[in-house]
């Protein structure tokens, strides 16, 4: 059987409350995946993504005084390199992870997508990061992906995954939002 599927999105719409107030905010969790590997590492990647924040960022126009949020877990350095060229403002940084003091609003934030996924939540006063999420996901790269992924993280001298302590093989992922 030969599959000539390029790519999957997944796009699931909640809400979650925002700390400081009782409003709702619409959530949206975005994952792509490419399939067919004739189009990994073609930008094919970056052009979904584009294309999805001009979505967004058309309804942000529609309703200027609605918070949009957006996130997505990885445990690979190609996503955070591609989501960072489309996405402002990503938490966690790229450059400021593994810091141990979140503010209020980004632990309730973590909190509240890991609710919405029914993801252990973190507890404040531990020494726990609360966007690396352990365990979660069942499925794992296969050897070959992960071969890849690693040179992909060796060329773009990424090491967030091994200094948060993140293996995809266990099912670990990292957590990573952004308001549009």
């Amino acid at each position: 059987m030969h599959l000539n599927l390029v790519s999957s999105f997944i796009q699931l719409e909640k809400e979650i409350t925002f700390l400081d107030h009782d409003q709702q905010i619409p959530v949206t969790y975005h994952n792509f995946i490419i399939v067919n590997k004739k189009f990994k590492n073609t930008g094919l990647t970056i052009t979904l993504f584009e294309y999805f924040y001009r979505g967004m960022q058309e309804r942000k126009q529609r309703q200027p005084q609605l918070s949009l949020l957006t996130y997505y877990v990885t445990a690979t350095p190609s996503i955070i390199y591609q989501t960072d060229k489309v996405f402002l403002n990503m938490v966690p940084s790229i450059n400021n992870y593994n810091r141990m003091i979140f503010t209020d609003q980004e632990w309730h934030i973590a909190n509240e997508l890991r609710k919405l996924r029914n993801w252990p939540t973190g507890v404040k006063s531990s020494n726990v990061n609360p966007f690396v999420l352990k365990g979660i996901m069942k499925s794992h790269y296969t050897t070959h992906e992960q071969m890849r992924i690693d040179k992909i993280g060796k060329k773009t001298n990424y090491k967030i995954f091994q200094d948060l302590g993140i293996d995809e093989s266990n099912g670990d992922q990292l957590l990573r939002f952004a308001f549009v």
